[in-house]
């Protein structure tokens, strides 16, 4: 399991801010916030997830900041 912080936002501002354990950043904000999530889109309430996993140097190129919004939220 890898750990991540899940910050809830609205616009650029943090509104809340989570800590989860999960398999993958999707996971992670679904534990977070108990509701399911999909891609952010543009919305402006929406859900920033960091991978805060230590990784081996050199840094892979994956990202380590993922965009989410829950499902059902309006935008």
């Amino acid at each position: 399991m890898k750990t991540y912080r899940v910050e809830e936002m609205d616009g650029e501002a943090v509104v809340a801010v989570h800590s989860a354990e999960a398999k993958t950043p999707f996971e992670a904000a679904e534990k977070a916030l108990g509701r399911k999530v999909t891609l952010r889109g543009g919305a402006d309430r929406w859900v920033r997830v960091v991978d805060l996993t230590e990784r081996p140097r050199p840094v892979r190129l994956r990202p380590a900041i993922f965009e989410f919004k829950a499902i059902g939220q309006r935008e």
